[in-house]
């Protein structure tokens, strides 16, 4: 068995963001000032936000050569204009199907919540049901690439939230399919206002034959950013071992899912570094923390 061990963390990053293609509602500024809002629960006074159906046009009936479904669960915030909000997994899968369902999840649309008639912003998790068709196919370089088409409407249901926070900074609205981020002006260490990323879901990397018969073991360090939303990105190596382990190492480490770093309120991008320790199968067993 191998083992992970998270060991190291340093500079917060804050996402870039894009504004939404949505025609309705208009979208709040995409790079608002920090506010510091609260949050109502649902219940009593409080009705709870309903979900726009999202229109995904026609399913196209294309060749499926591998079939991947699942369920993924969000939390999230839904602001008075109907956006979602601080997106963040609750129930991962630990494969491209999160990110499959986290796109879905940011493009819809709600009715607000509202107290009174007037909308305010509530928290909600998210239930996304996905079932999707993977198709093989060439780019124009003739290199293999994966096409994902969905075999069904995506199911979604919208529930109360348990233990919601009372107040939250809202996190810039993402609403393109692809994301981009930049350097933050300044990075701190976690403590005080900032709370580190915590794993979900990890995985163990996989141990190869030539590694075995060779007998190598050791550390090789992954260095990696936490998005928001609590996915891995910018995976690479910081320190290697063997090319082989590492390979398996950024592998293992994609799998990850996060709860991400919190600062005052606000799910925000963190780089951290993970050890991926490597023995032989029977000399290792698994463990994960954080330093």
């Amino acid at each position: 068995m191998q083992r992970f061990l998270v060991i190291a963390l340093f500079a917060l990053l804050a996402a870039d963001c894009t504004n939404a293609q949505q025609a309705k509602p208009p979208l709040p500024p995409a790079h608002p000032q920090p506010v510091r809002v609260k949050v109502y629960p649902v219940g009593g006074e409080v009705k709870p936000a309903t979900l726009i159906p999202l229109d995904v046009g026609q399913i196209p009936k294309a060749k499926c050569d591998m079939r991947q479904r699942g369920t993924v669960e969000f939390s999230l915030l839904i602001d008075t204009t109907g956006h979602p909000r601080n997106i963040m997994f609750l129930r991962p899968l630990g494969t491209d199907l999160d990110r499959f369902a986290l796109n879905a999840a940011k493009v819809n649309l709600f009715n607000p919540g509202t107290l009174g008639g007037k909308p305010v912003v509530v928290a909600a998790s998210l239930q996304i049901d996905v079932d999707t068709c993977v198709e093989i196919s060439k780019d124009a370089k003739g290199n293999p690439v994966s096409l994902w088409h969905l075999r069904s409407p995506l199911r979604q249901k919208l529930r109360k939230l348990r233990n919601p926070p009372e107040e939250a900074v809202l996190a810039p609205i993402k609403a393109s399919w692809k994301e981009s981020s930049r350097p933050a002006p300044r990075s701190d260490y976690f403590g005080g206002e900032v709370t580190p990323p915590v794993v979900l879901i990890g995985a163990d990397p996989l141990y190869t034959p030539k590694a075995r018969r060779e007998g190598i073991k050791g550390v090789c360090a992954i260095s990696l950013t936490v998005d928001p939303n609590g996915l891995p990105e910018n995976v690479k190596v910081l320190r290697p071992l063997d090319p082989g382990l590492d390979q398996n190492a950024i592998i293992a480490v994609s799998q990850f899912r996060f709860f991400p770093a919190i600062k005052n309120g606000e799910p925000v991008a963190a780089v951290i570094t993970i050890d991926m320790q490597f023995a032989p199968p029977e000399a290792a067993s698994p463990i994960s923390d954080f330093e």
